[in-house]
């Protein structure tokens, strides 16, 4: 058991006298996440930001808008600001992760059904959710726009080809392809994004409805951003009948039935976007922080980048050219 923050533990010393707890399991941010047990019986998560802040924090705000669109989020019980730090309502360990490892056994849930309901909620925060951040005092930003997608791919040059592949040899080359689907994903139709909607940040309750965390960074961004993010999840695996299958009811959700082909391309070019941003991602926390385990997660990555790029005329030339100077190994 790791020891709380002097400050932060005398804190909780006074919210919840007597509490136990048990540090969880980090994710790619600097926060950290721990457990309370209270004499009373209950369980609370405590996100610790390391440091005292003022005014509210984005997961404070976001958590708002959240709810406001009734869409499943850890409740926010108590602000810590001279702490540096929250208490959310506790969601329980099971990932979407965790629950498809034992979907379609005994009474578990299939993998069917897990993702019908999340795609259902996906669709949810593309509308509900823009409609309440559309009317929040967050709704003139910030977005997934082109300034943050020229960004998120000179990050996958800077550390995934240069910093882990060490290709930094292939980078100027890349450039003009990898801004190019940066400028065309910033151009399509904005709804509320989750922004990080995948298999390990969306929660089965113990009543086996989903609930999402890591919203810290939900903002506007591409209609088909957060559905790409689900279905072209870098931690499982999927054939193309399913995503085919879970894209056309999330278009269904979103009435854009008159639009399916240029519907289906935005969802292609999007996923392209996440996939290289994702390997960015990776090659950082593998480079620059040492966290080996998120190496696991790049061949799947890898695969359908090879797979999936020569197969739309928007992407083929990146995906050859990703071929051509070695910038696609696991």
């Amino acid at each position: 058991m790791t020891a709380l923050r002097p400050d932060l533990g005398s804190a909780i010393e006074a919210l919840h006298p007597g509490a136990r707890w048990s540090t969880l399991p980090g994710d790619a941010s600097t926060r950290r996440f721990h457990r309370l047990f209270l004499e009373s019986g209950g369980t609370r998560i405590v996100m610790d930001y390391g440091a005292p802040f003022t005014g509210e924090t984005d997961d404070v705000k976001l958590a708002r808008i959240f709810e406001r669109a009734e869409l499943p989020v850890a409740r926010v019980l108590d602000v810590l600001p001279d702490a540096g730090a929250i208490v959310l309502e506790d969601l329980g360990d099971v990932t979407l992760e965790e629950a498809l490892g034992r979907a379609d056994e005994g009474r578990a849930r299939s993998r069917r059904e897990l993702y019908g309901s999340a795609v259902g909620l996906a669709a949810r925060i593309a509308t509900r959710g823009t409609d309440a951040l559309g009317r929040s005092d967050r709704a003139g930003g910030p977005a997934l726009d082109q300034e943050r997608f020229l960004f998120e791919m000179r990050y996958f040059l800077e550390h995934y080809v240069g910093g882990l592949l060490r290709r930094h040899d292939a980078c100027a080359a890349l450039e003009e392809p990898l801004f190019a689907l940066a400028v065309t994903v910033a151009k399509h139709p904005r709804v509320m994004c989750h922004r990080d909607y995948h298999s390990r940040n969306l929660m089965v309750t113990h009543h086996g409805s989903l609930a999402m965390v890591d919203i810290q960074d939900a903002r506007w961004g591409p209609d088909t951003y957060d559905l790409a993010s689900l279905l072209r999840d870098a931690y499982v695996d999927f054939s193309e009948e399913e995503v085919r299958e879970h894209l056309e009811a999330y278009r269904v959700h979103l009435d854009a039935a008159a639009d399916g082909e240029a519907f289906r391309r935005r969802f292609h070019e999007a996923g392209a976007q996440r996939m290289i941003k994702a390997l960015g991602t990776f090659g950082y926390q593998i480079s620059r922080l040492g966290r080996e385990r998120y190496r696991s997660a790049i061949p799947r990555t890898v695969e359908r980048l090879r797979r999936l790029l020569p197969g739309d005329r928007s992407t083929a030339p990146l995906g050859a050219l990703l071929e051509e100077v070695k910038a696609l190994a696991g």
